[in-house]
């Protein structure tokens, strides 16, 4: 179907006016599960199980952060194109520098992010690319909210026993002693190299999320405990960050690929 004077197809069957794409896309499985895509933080404000059970919520759930893994990206996501079949949905994403990316960081470049619901998992497959002449490095990292019955009904665990650890708050540095962590207070914590599945067990929603990512090889748990504004209570940042710069190469087919797939379970 040609598309109407003055539109253009929006990438999931309609149309839109050309040069303008909607706020948010609705990803959709055949199941029932759902989730809400803000195209301009490309932050996942809502992800629901089939049932109705909210595992993400809010417009800062999946910050982009890059070239440096503790500040989100600014700019315009725009939204490419959208394979939608019966075991899954995706939407293609992608950022490209503007004048304000330009004047923090002046280097050309293209981050794109393929977002996939399927049956219980949400997906990004990350991919950044080079548009200079020269190498350059970066750091980069997926800024994770998820939706909790209450911390106290939480449990993190994951290959953290040993690990080298750097508070983000204070610098100072020391090693994990356990495999679990509860949060009681506040907590902005670096894992160095704890880049296996990590699980969020929550006992009052009765759910398990386990993250899985390529990539990135830290992790990074953040919670403002005791902030009654942040409705502290009800959520916890668990993001896999790579905070070591990653050199990439020059090139508009030499992809640099980074991974991020949270798997839903019941208890």
């Amino acid at each position: 179907m040609l598309a109407p004077p003055g539109m253009k197809p929006d990438g999931s069957g309609g149309f839109k006016v050309a040069g303008a794409h909607p706020e948010t896309f609705l990803l959709e499985n055949e199941n029932g599960a759902r989730a809400v895509i803000d195209t301009h933080t490309l932050s996942c404000t809502s992800w629901k199980t089939a049932s109705g059970k909210e595992l993400m919520k809010g417009k800062g759930s999946i910050l982009q952060c890059f070239p440096d893994a503790s500040t989100p990206i600014k700019g315009e996501f725009i939204p490419e194109e959208r394979a939608k079949k019966l075991s899954f949905d995706r939407m293609i994403f992608k950022l490209e520098p503007t004048e304000e990316t330009l004047k923090i960081w002046n280097h050309n470049f293209e981050y794109r992010v393929d977002i996939t619901l399927r049956e219980n998992s949400l997906e990004w497959d990350v991919i950044v690319i080079n548009l200079d002449t020269q190498p350059w490095t970066c750091t980069l990292g997926l800024h994770n909210y998820f939706d909790v019955s209450s911390l106290a009904n939480v449990v993190v665990s994951g290959a953290f026993s040993g690990a080298d650890t750097v508070c983000k708050v204070t610098g100072a540095t020391g090693k994990a002693a356990s495999n679990d962590v509860k949060v009681t207070s506040a907590i902005d914590m670096l894992y160095k190299k704890v880049a296996g599945p990590v699980t969020i067990t929550d006992t009052g929603k009765k759910t398990k999320l386990t993250l899985e990512r390529k990539g990135y090889t830290d992790t990074c748990i953040w919670s403002p405990y005791g902030h009654e504004s942040w409705n502290y209570d009800k959520f916890i940042c668990v993001e896999p960050v790579q905070v070591d710069p990653v050199s990439i190469p020059p090139g508009k087919f030499k992809e640099t690929k980074f991974y991020q797939k949270v798997t839903y379970e019941k208890l």
